[in-house]
């Protein structure tokens, strides 16, 4: 499930220059592994579903078996109307507290013996189902459920921690015209008037959070099943089969290729994918039935073949379409059938799929993309570690809430990385041997950090407890100093290995092996070393002085790295080491030697000869701060890639003033709105008189995914300008998709926070469907200090029903109250 948050490309600039600030861990409520007396062995909900009221009701009968004599069972329920209870057919005694339905046996129920306890209810859930209008059709809805960090207690009593697997049935009524999509097989479609009942059964257990409904006005479309037999579909808003064939072609490829890498078939029985317009949670895993945000949607020539939504300041992004299709598939085998036992292992479930997805760009687009994939990613990281000072484990007990632990930069990103980093410690060979034999031995189980250790030792033979004391249960990361000389009279170099990381809780000094290439008179020589100490010497076997000295160049340390170089040296490695290496040459000249003739022949070289995309873009990007390359940007601005077109843009963003005239042509001309957009920004970053009515018209051309308006709310928000309130409200408002809502309120908080329009709008947002806008609105409330928010927020707490949006509201109650305590000046 990936967690859409971005960081700006002035982040990535900042972590080399700030200085090691005090590093600190996360703080938050100790999580161990829930203890459970029963098991859970079935679920069938009956449910009829009234989209217009919100509303649910109808019976969950459940099949389980304690653990240990029991005479009372007890069930997550959050806000569940519970009606009767009946145990093996006779009424039983119950009662509700606490998020709590307690049943009453009466006798105790002997360990093992199977009990079948029916529940009729009803529920009005405010989390875990999420009824959302149509933005088109304000009579139409569309329905999801979302389940992590307990939320299906919310619509289901239900014992709700993953470390409980059971088989489940849903059998649901609904209005025409709607369509009912669920887990496993459909099994029955009944008519019954202006209803209709639509009943699915998944046969192999999966545990609760990954139980889902997906109701709406779907159509379905057909893939090729995977190895000519597993069923592939997709279900997207009527009227869009055209977009989802083309947003999903590779599903069938991405199938059986994470089979055949990981040895390991596909384990469900058919494999979904669901279109939600503002999907609650950007994408769901849930099991063989994934949801995805329409922003996946797009036909051929319509936004570039890697895309996520926009990062108007950097020329990449970690989440492509392709990306988000082949990380959620990948939880079908890290996720779904091997699950972490407890969301503090949930580095196991989401480092993986994010690995994964990179995997399948290595096998789609090459092995540089893969190295550009795991680097960007690790870039990512690293700056926030500069920005919050927070480092964290990937195993990590102490969190609030389910969004703190999801937290993008260390669970995916970090994690990512840290298994690429794994990879090149073992070797593809024992790397994918022993992934093998971890799926093998804990298919369909709950699985601890610790299973992927014994996991490698059984395996390979490799003791790896070192490593996963540095990089699973212990956090940060090592921060190299190198540098190196030529020593002629005895042959070698002497290379000088410094870490210099702040020695915190959790963050020590690391051991890691380093491949370190040495180039000298056409002859390339690589050589490993192990880096433990403070600091390292090695002497390294150099007849001959270097051309080059390359330090980590395939970029499999997540580490910073510092190794200042002469101009020439970064010429040589800028043309001939591994990718990683030679955006790091190509950086530091433009950074360091930007008026050198070397640099602007370097960047030229890079833009004209590199074959893949990125460098070339990064190329573009780099020119804008080396005087004189305007025939070069203009050449960039023309090529035929629009990803490195975006690159010149933001190249001539850097440019300043005098760029203006040439933003403005392309922000009218280029075909691509992405490009278009990010020349929007620009614009307002060199222009701060830029008129009102560009950015209008700009947000008023059809564009993917809305993608030219939250440039222009974007570029709203640099400007700054109370003139632009107008328009900020108006792109705040329903018609539009939520992640230009939340820019385009976003810009209006910063460019009025004092507007009585913003505050009836986010108090508004705050309660209502819209799960992310909703977490926005509670947030913006406490920054603003708006008191009129506190019985809102009260209520959120008070009602228990989402852990993230009880801590939201929380914080932003405290903060209300300080701002009121705190005298005026």
């Amino acid at each position: 499930m990936p967690k859409l948050r971005h960081l700006a490309a002035t982040f990535l600039l900042l972590a080399a220059a700030l200085p090691l600030a005090a590093q600190r861990l996360p703080e938050g409520r100790e999580r161990r592994i829930r203890d459970r007396d029963y098991d859970l062995v079935h679920l069938r909900a009956d449910l009829s579903i009234d989209p217009a009221r919100g509303r649910l009701e109808g019976t969950a009968i459940l099949s389980l078996a304690p653990l240990a004599p029991l005479d009372v069972v007890e069930l997550d329920a959050i806000a569940l109307e519970v009606a009767a209870v009946r145990v093996d057919g006779r009424p039983a005694p119950f009662a509700t507290a606490q998020r709590r339905l307690r049943i009453e046996l009466g006798s105790p129920a002997p360990a093992g013996r199977r009990l079948e306890i029916a529940i009729d209810y009803a529920a009005t859930p405010t989390a875990g189902v999420y009824f959302q209008p149509d933005r088109k059709a304000a009579d139409r809805y569309w329905i999801t459920t979302y389940g992590e960090g307990g939320l299906a207690a919310n619509w289901l009593p239900i014992y709700s921690e993953p470390n409980d697997k059971l088989t489940s049935e849903m059998v649901i009524t609904v209005p025409r015209p709607y369509t009912v999509v669920s887990n496993g097989r459909l099994v029955g479609r009944e008519e019954k008037g202006s209803a209709v009942t639509w009943h699915w059964r998944q046969e192999r257990p999966h545990s609760d959070y990954l139980i889902v409904l997906y109701v709406g006005d779907y159509e379905r479309g057909e893939l090729a099943p995977a190895f000519g037999e597993i069923p592939l579909a997709y279900w997207v808003p009527r009227g869009r089969l055209e977009e989802g064939a083309y947003a999903f072609r590779d599903t069938t490829r991405m199938v059986e290729f994470f089979s055949r890498r990981l040895g390991y078939r596909y384990p469900w029985s058919k494999y979904d994918q669901i279109v939600v317009p503002d999907y609650p949670i950007g994408a769901m895993e849930h099991t063989g039935a994934t949801g995805h945000d329409e922003g996946v949607l797009r036909r051929p020539g319509e936004a570039p073949e890697e895309f996520g939504m926009p990062g108007f300041d950097e020329v990449g992004s970690d989440w492509s379409a392709d990306a988000t299709i082949s990380h959620e598939l990948a939880h079908h085998w890290f996720g779904d059938d091997l699950t972490c036992a407890d969301l503090s292992y949930i580095w196991l479930n989401e480092s993986f799929a994010s690995y994964m997805m990179m995997l399948w760009d290595e096998e789609a687009r090459g092995r540089e993309r893969l190295l550009w994939d795991v680097d960007l990613a690790r870039r990512h990281y690293l700056a926030y570690v500069a920005g919050e000072h927070v480092i964290r484990p990937l195993e990590w007990h102490r969190f609030d809430s389910p969004s703190t632990i999801y937290n993008e930069q260390h669970t995916y990103l970090k994690g990512a990385a840290v298994l690429h980093m794994l990879r090149a410690v073992l070797g593809d060979d024992a790397y994918f041997a022993a992934l093998r034999h971890y799926l093998e031995n804990h298919a369909l189980g709950n699985v601890v950090s610790a299973d992927l250790a014994e996991a490698i030792r059984e395996a390979t033979g490799r003791n790896l407890d070192w490593f996963f004391a540095d990089w699973v249960t212990g956090g940060g990361h090592p921060r190299f100093e190198v540098s190196w000389r030529w020593r002629p009279e005895r042959g070698v170099v002497d290379l000088v290995v410094k870490q210099t990381q702040p020695i915190v809780e959790s963050q020590d000094l690391f051991r890691l092996p380093v491949r370190v290439r040495l180039d000298a008179g056409g002859a390339s020589r690589v050589e490993t070393v192990w880096v433990a100490e403070a600091t390292e010497r090695f002497l390294l076997p150099a007849p001959a002085k270097p051309d080059m000295v390359s330090f980590d160049g395939e970029g499999d340390l997540v580490a910073d790295i510092v190794f200042e170089k002469p101009v020439a040296e970064l010429a040589y490695q800028a043309r001939h080491d591994a990718l990683p290496s030679r955006l790091r040459a190509l950086e530091q000249m433009a950074a360091r030697y930007p008026g050198f003739p070397a640099t602007r022949e370097a960047l030229a070289s890079a833009l004209s000869e590199e074959s893949f995309w990125g460098l070339r873009a990064e190329a573009a990007r780099l020119l804008g701060g080396v005087a004189g390359s305007g025939d070069l940007l203009e050449k960039a601005l023309s090529d035929e890639d629009a990803r490195v077109r975006k690159g010149a843009v933001l190249g001539l963003r850097a440019s300043g003033p005098a760029a203006a005239a040439r933003l403005r042509e392309v922000a009218d001309g280029d075909p691509d709105a992405t490009v278009a957009a990010t020349a929007v920004v620009a614009l307002a970053h060199v222009d701060p008189a830029l008129e009102t009515t560009f950015l209008e018209r700009q947000a008023a051309r059809p564009a993917w995914n809305e993608v030219l308006r939250q440039g222009a709310v974007v570029a709203a928000k640099e400007l700054a300008r109370a003139d632009l309130v107008p328009f900020l409200r108006a792109s705040a408002g329903s018609a539009h998709n939520q992640h230009v809502r939340q820019a385009a309120l976003e810009a209006w908080e910063s460019v009025a926070p004092d507007d009585p329009a913003l505050a009836e709008t986010l108090l508004d947002l705050s309660d209502g469907p819209i799960r992310q806008l909703r977490l926005y609105g509670i947030e913006a409330v406490g920054r603003l200090g708006l008191a009129a928010a506190e019985p809102m927020l009260e209520r959120a707490i008070e009602r228990a029903a989402d852990d993230d949006v009880v801590v939201a509201a929380r914080d932003a109650l405290e903060e209300i109250r300080r701002l009121e305590a705190t005298p005026r000046r």
